[in-house]
């Protein structure tokens, strides 16, 4: 069935049939939206109260309902501020979720969450969330209704800071796993991409003749004047143009996201597409965290949804300025508590001071992610790495591997090195992951499946999941 009309439909009307959709299969996004707007227009004193009363909410909940934070006999001593009482968690990292998925379900859910495979019964509630993480670690965590609500409401946040609020047509170059399988998608994706005003471009590949259907997509809807993308996509379409001397579409914004906007790539993007790039933050397991405004003079963190840290070695808080470890409290997901969770990505704070933006929400200063590489098939094509990262950790994501890596070793030779969790199932689960290698990179390439003992970190110690050793 052909959706696409939707996408012609005027801005307001297609926002109001969104907001519909959201709530006919059960979501309450439009409340947590306006809830959203409210926090917006508080005073510094105001939002301090109002994080302070959702990191209370959440705390108690965590202490009394989560086996995993009650056995900690955690007590809040009277007079103690939430923030101070947070100080007294420990650190949660991805291998602590692993070991105790189940214990930090909340009691009333304990029997109907029981392991990584759940899957809710009603058609819109908690769900499960598969991530590979930074560290090529699959990690599985729950995300309640109220969270994704939640999530879904920053996402719009970050559409409107960046320029092109609900309503607004935009391009999105992702990673599209169905059309790098030859896949069908399904029909309500597709009614929610048109009437979102989404025209889709699949960042997986950057094969030269990709890449020119991407331009030509561009240039074929010059009433589109706002990009989504992968940063990494987005600036090999931009070399691209560049290299070959194409004509250079024109843009007004872009929206910058899965992975570090270097300060090289952030020019690159502004020369070829003559746009206003911004920085968003966020990750499949916290959602969006933090997003840079018009000033671009850091990015908002997102308050009413997450707590973030910046903390040093010994877990200490780090002053502005000062680089350090981000730790990710989730404000709005009480089934399943993620409190200082560590995401495996370094942050600065800011200095205290009111935007021009008027938001009221603290800045990180900047970030510093983990880089990925890029892969290259046979014939030269440029193959984003992080198909390989969502086949493991998320669409074939069998709970049976611990820690994996993959790796170009010459030309058209790949690795994936693995640390078996589980024997059961293990085969099958790694024949169908080097099948979809195998569709990804070409049916000549030669992918060899070595498990090992342990993942050697990189020469600076640390742990790389992706790596391209050949041609460098």
């Amino acid at each position: 069935m052909n959706v696409d009309w939707l996408s012609r439909l005027p801005g307001p009307l297609r926002a109001t049939l969104y907001f519909g959709l959201q709530q006919g299969i059960g979501s309450k996004i439009f409340s947590k939206w306006k809830k959203l707007q409210a926090w917006q227009r508080f005073s510094v004193a105001e939002l301090d109260q109002a994080i302070e009363q959702s990191l209370s909410h959440l705390l108690i909940a965590a202490t009394s309902q989560s086996a995993y934070y009650r056995q900690l006999g955690l007590t809040r001593k009277p007079g103690e501020s939430a923030q101070q009482f947070l100080k007294q968690f420990p650190i949660l990292t991805r291998e602590q979720i692993r070991t105790h998925f189940g214990d930090l379900v909340i009691d009333p859910l304990r029997r109907e969450i029981t392991s990584p495979e759940s899957v809710a019964k009603n058609r819109y509630d908690w769900l499960v969330v598969k991530t590979g993480g930074t560290t090529g670690v699959p990690t599985t965590v729950v995300h309640d209704a109220e969270f994704r609500d939640w999530g879904r409401a920053t996402r719009l946040l970050s559409q409107k800071l960046c320029g092109f609020p609900l309503g607004v047509r935009y391009f999105r170059l992702w990673g599209s796993e169905q059309d790098l399988l030859q896949q069908t998608e399904k029909l309500d994706r597709r009614v929610l991409k048109n009437l979102l005003g989404e025209v889709s471009m699949n960042s997986f590949r950057a094969k030269a003749t990709e890449l020119t259907h991407h331009l030509e997509t561009i240039q074929n809807h010059r009433d589109i004047q706002h990009m989504m993308a992968y940063v990494d996509a987005s600036v090999s379409l931009a070399t691209f143009i560049e290299d070959r001397r194409l004509p250079k579409p024109k843009l007004k914004t872009i929206m910058a996201c899965a992975g570090t906007v270097t300060q090289e790539w952030r020019e690159i993007l502004q020369r070829t597409f003559q746009a206003e790039v911004f920085d968003k933050y966020g990750s499949r397991e916290c959602a969006d965290i933090a997003c840079e405004c018009s000033s671009h003079t850091g990015l908002h963190v997102y308050s009413p949804n997450v707590f973030v840290e910046v903390v040093d070695e010994a877990g200490q808080p780090c002053p502005p300025g000062q680089m350090g470890r981000l730790l990710i409290t989730l404000l709005n997901n009480v089934t399943f508590p993620m409190i200082r969770y560590h995401i495996g990505d370094m942050g600065i704070w800011a200095e205290p001071a009111a935007c021009p933006c008027q938001l009221p929400f603290p800045k990180l200063q900047s970030l510093q992610g983990r880089a990925d590489d890029m892969l290259t098939t046979e014939d030269g094509t440029l193959l984003s790495s992080v198909f390989i990262r969502h086949f493991v950790g998320v669409s074939l994501n069998r709970q049976l591997i611990s820690e994996w890596q993959f790796e170009q070793t010459g030309h058209n030779i790949f690795v994936f090195r693995y640390i078996p969790l589980k024997k059961d199932g293990l085969e099958s689960n790694l024949g169908q992951l080097q099948s979809s290698f195998q569709t990804a990179l070409g049916k000549s390439a030669t992918i060899q499946m070595q498990q090992v003992a342990e993942i050697p970190p990189s020469p600076t110690g640390k742990s790389r999941w992706i790596l391209n050793r050949w041609n460098k």
